[in-house]
């Protein structure tokens, strides 16, 4: 690189900027060098950068993608490299379903090929910007602009005059939210598994013996006791009586509940109890009955299932039963909390809980093979009856039909329910946020996953886990932004270049794709350097392990990468101290002392492991 002083220094433009650690970098080197511009569009990012570099705050070009680079003042330096949903999105895991944010390391998600991988890194990130609302017939769900969705495209064949119109679906492809037309059919995987819960029972306590209690077990293959269940979870909870010294549960059981209008449903209720065999009380109400069941076993068994109405939810075992059983639970629910429409041949039900409608759409999508239509009821929080005013909560609607007709839209093909965004004005709408979190995650091998019912794909295409994207020109993904810079180095042509990006960019799967861009730079006469380095072989205490490629317009000497310096600090070394932060700073922000040594001590452990290691 050639002398640059004051009055003659490197002019730079940096993309995807961040807080702009290369002009950090550049600053620490001392080498002077002015920011013609920068490129940048999350909220947190650019007010970071502003702080650190308040002279240039008024140069940030915005979305690469909208840059007129004729435009731009000439630079020496470029570089580049290569976004998610909301919190309360749901994401199906071996264990059932969890909301985004909950989702940790080593958690198993279900992925686009139907099984389940594991968790590699779970990623949050403040957002700002564009947030795109998707309605189909499984539900909504609401994601970033740039994230890839699993789809099949609708188009129309001429075959005769007697079928003018026919239906043909492309094959499966990802396409980014913000691409995504009424024409799409969003894809949902269907449970596949056909298998008993595994339950060891319970030790009941009887004038201090205890004994072991397993019958429960004995009625899985009963189909009456899974229409037990789905009454239970449509209007049934746990019951217990408390000695009043001790506290210790005296007498366990359930209670199920039925309305007096539809006798019907009493005497079906009755007859599965009996079924299995349990001894049971019937109470008679004003406007209900109630039957009570006493079983410490069968309070125990029922607590998957959750606690009040806003609190329930189908577990992951039940889900997977098999068909038959599964569609007596289905059968219960409904009878139990759901109504018929005779008219349209409709079922519903309706609940409170959010996770509840999700888990019982699951059911549906398994039994009959068919889509639901997922409604959110948003209501006022007070309301007024005979005078009185009392809560209540908004709640979600399921509605479905058992047999296919000719109005479908959606269809079953193959292990899979794909579904129609909404035909209506609403089924894609638009929204301006300022400051939320997002949520997002890498996932092994297929690196998909399910989000509130829909397949979606993880937006960093070159992460540890990419195998299906890349960032190849018009891919549509994040990392074929790359392809934006070609506009820049082909408009400007700076003498120095560099490409900051994830080790995997250089793997197997990606390498054809890095080469491409290798080669398109030899065309504009540069010479690039890459190699991966790791910031504890360059004096920074984490194992961060990052391509780099340096590329220079018709070097005069060939480029090296600077030699390993070893770990010279620890994460001690970075602590800000009582006196640098400030009294009051310090005692509103920091923790425990004891917390922090052995935060500490960790962190020397596994420093020394790391370098051990190398």
């Amino acid at each position: 690189m050639m002398k640059y002083t004051e009055e003659n220094p490197l002019r730079v433009f940096t993309t995807f900027s961040g807080y702009d650690s290369q002009c950090l970098a550049l600053r620490k080197a001392g080498i002077p060098f002015d920011l013609v511009g920068w490129s940048e569009i999350e909220k947190r990012a650019i007010i970071a950068h502003n702080a650190l570099f308040p002279e240039y705050k008024d140069r940030n070009y915005g979305d690469i993608c909208k840059i007129d680079w004729t435009q731009v003042p000439d630079f020496d330096f470029f570089t580049y490299s290569s976004p998610c949903f909301v919190a309360g999105t749901m994401v199906q895991t071996d264990k059932g379903l969890k909301n985004i944010e909950e989702i940790e390391y080593d958690d198993k998600v279900l992925t686009h090929t139907n099984t389940y991988h594991k968790v590699l890194q779970p990623m949050k990130r403040g957002y700002a910007g564009e947030l795109y609302h998707i309605k189909s017939a499984n539900g909504e769900i609401i994601c970033t602009p740039e994230h890839p969705f699993f789809v099949r495209e609708l188009s129309y064949k001429y075959v005769d005059r007697n079928h003018p119109r026919v239906r043909i679906f492309g094959q499966p492809v990802w396409k980014n939210a913000k691409n995504i037309t009424k024409l799409d059919y969003l894809g949902t995987p269907v449970n596949t598994k056909s298998e008993f819960p595994i339950w060891n029972g319970t030790v009941l306590h009887n004038w201090g013996h205890n004994k072991k209690s397993n019958t429960i077990s004995n009625l899985f293959s009963n189909n009456s006791f899974w229409y037990l269940m789905g009454r239970y979870i449509g209007d049934g909870w746990r019951t217990s009586t408390k000695d009043k010294k001790t506290g210790k549960d005296l007498s366990m059981g359930i209670k199920i509940c039925c309305s007096k209008k539809k006798i019907s449903d009493k005497e079906s209720l009755i007859e599965a109890v009996k079924k299995c065999g349990f001894n049971y009380c019937l109470v008679e109400e004003r406007t209900v009955f109630k039957i009570q069941i006493a079983s410490k076993e069968l309070w125990e068994f029922v607590e998957r299932y959750g606690e009040k109405a806003y609190g329930k939810y189908i577990d992951i075992e039940t889900i997977n039963l098999p068909v038959e059983q599964l569609e007596s639970f289905v059968s219960g629910y409904i009878d139990s909390d759901g109504c018929f429409n005779k008219r349209d041949n409709t079922y519903s039900i309706t609940t409170v809980s959010k996770k509840l409608a999700y888990t019982f759409s699951q059911c549906v999508n398994k039994v009959y093979k068919r889509a639901v239509r997922i409604q959110f009821c948003k209501l006022p929080e007070k309301h007024i009856i005979e005078g009185r005013i009392v809560n209540q909560k908004s709640f979600w609607r399921v509605c479905f039909k058992k047999e296919n007709t000719k109005q479908d839209q959606s269809f079953y093909d193959n292990g899979y329910i794909w579904s129609p965004v909404n035909s209506r004005k609403n089924g894609i709408t638009i929204e301006n946020v300022d400051d939320i979190f997002v949520y997002n995650m890498e996932v092994e091998t297929d690196n998909s996953y399910v989000a509130n019912n829909y397949i979606v794909h993880n937006c960093q295409s070159f992460s540890i886990a990419g195998q299906r994207l890349g960032g190849e020109e018009g891919s549509g993904t994040k990392s074929s932004l790359l392809w934006e810079c070609k506009k820049a180095i082909e408009t400007k042509k700076p003498k120095y270049l560099m490409l900051e990006n994830v080790k995997m960019l250089v793997s197997r799967n990606f390498l054809p794709t890095f080469m491409k861009w290798v080669n398109f730079l030899d065309t504009l006469g540069y010479t690039s350097y890459w190699k991966v380095l790791c910031g504890l072989d360059y004096g920074i205490p984490q194992d961060r392990r990052r391509v780099y490629m340096v590329s220079i317009m018709n070097p005069e000497n060939e480029f090296e990468f600077p030699k390993p310096t070893g770990v010279k600090t620890s994460m001690e070394d970075y602590m800000l101290t009582k006196e640098e932060l400030g009294e009051e700073l310090y005692n509103k922000l920091c923790v425990d002392k004891e917390i922090v040594d052995n935060y500490i001590h960790y962190n020397k452990h596994f420093l020394k492991f790391a370098v051990e290691q190398k």
